[in-house]
């Protein structure tokens, strides 16, 4: 006789949000704080999945209440496919921005319960890991406020090399003049044998980015990181055909179909979907199939708190290998002040610069309400 499947039948959401103790930034903004929504899925049999959204948490919730959880209730907890095509068809308008922003942290916490309930890890129900350990990049250093962005900056390399990360990407975009020298710097810091790279985040012109890329051009990056707005196609396609080094972006390219455009275009070397806003594992495996047609690698892009950490490790430890300047995948470790990763796990960089996804089932992650009590601004419940 077959079993009852088990299903979804409450989603409890959480705020969450802590204080830095020292602003840090990029070319477009400075922080002082980390916010994200963190939400659990849980079943008729007790069985309880975490997933994420960290861009616009109060948004991604009301979105959630109002159209994707309802949905969710009552779908089967062991088929986490079939459930994000439940959510997906509920999308209208909105297919690039919040409403895939609310279903990446839905299907991300399906994978999760999914996964503890055949007892194991997420990588084995994507398909199996091609890989123990994953290169990893440390994604830093940040910029500081005040009239010296870059003053930590040297300090800064020197800690991430002594913990063995062999590959460096940093903030960049004060001027071209400014960020030329900076570049020059690091690359005599770390010799040659280190990968470097950077990240604009979005922040100049088509034209200031051919002035930086020809400023930095002598530093040897492997790649330039949203040198422009991520919108900006055509822009895109300009600085593909002049720039001396890959550009990289995706970061904030929301769904299949907007990395379609920019693949199809093939502006990008280096694709680097956000699991958790993208659309998820579900979506992203979708991505990571078309850029593998375009030959393009895939890096995932990784922020927020412990759970989107997780689910990334999981996810780039199923890619499959792209040999260029670079082995990919690599795996983005954001080694800046993070309450909201660090007081729920540790992940050590071994001395080959490499971290290991978790095997306990489903993301491999210990979270309960009373854990994350002292980061929660706000939370409700649907059931």
């Amino acid at each position: 006789m077959l079993s009852t499947p088990p299903r979804i039948v409450r989603i409890d959401g959480y705020e969450v949000a802590c204080r830095l103790s020292e602003p840090i930034g990029n070319s477009r903004q400075m922080f002082d704080s980390r916010a994200s929504l963190l939400v659990a899925l849980t079943t008729d049999a007790g069985a309880v999945g975490w997933g994420e959204s960290w861009a616009f948490p109060a948004a991604a919730g009301a979105m959630i209440r109002e159209v994707f959880g309802p949905a969710l209730l009552g779908c089967d907890a062991s088929a986490p496919q079939s459930a994000w095509h439940t959510m997906s068809s509920q999308l209208g308008y909105d297919r690039r921005g919040i409403s895939t922003m609310a279903i990446s942290a839905l299907d991300i916490a399906l994978w999760d319960v999914a996964g503890q309930i055949a007892h194991r890890p997420v990588y084995a129900l994507l398909g199996g890991r091609l890989r123990e350990t994953i290169p990893a990049y440390v994604s830093g250093p940040f910029m500081k406020p005040g009239p010296d962005p870059y003053r930590d900056f040297a300090a800064d390399v020197a800690a991430y090399l002594e913990t063995g990360f062999r590959a460096v990407k940093m903030r960049m975009g004060t001027d071209p003049r400014a960020d030329g020298a900076m570049a020059q710097r690091i690359r005599r810091q770390i010799g040659q044998e280190i990968s470097l790279m950077a990240d604009l985040n979005e922040g100049f012109s088509v034209a200031g980015a051919i002035e930086i890329a020809k400023r930095v051009a002598d530093a040897d990056l492997v790649w330039l990181e949203e040198p422009i707005a991520h919108d900006d196609l055509p822009g895109y396609r300009r600085l593909a055909g002049v720039l001396p080094m890959a550009l990289a972006g995706g970061e904030a390219l929301i769904g299949l179909k907007a990395f379609r455009d920019y693949l199809a275009a093939g502006v990008f070397d280096f694709v680097q979907p956000d699991l958790a806003l993208c659309g998820g594992f579900s979506e992203a495996r979708r991505i990571a199939a078309v850029a593998d047609a375009f030959d393009a690698a895939v890096v995932p892009h990784v922020w927020g708190t412990v759970v989107n950490f997780h689910a990334s490790l999981h996810f780039a430890a199923c890619l499959p290998e792209k040999r260029g300047r670079l082995r990919t995948p690599l795996f983005e470790f954001d080694p800046s002040e993070n309450p909201l990763r660090t007081a729920f796990a540790s992940h050590p960089i071994d001395r080959d610069g490499h971290i290991k996804a978790p095997d306990a089932p489903g993301l491999g992650i210990d979270l309960t309400p009373d854990r994350i009590a002292p980061f929660v601004k706000r939370s409700w419940t649907i059931s």
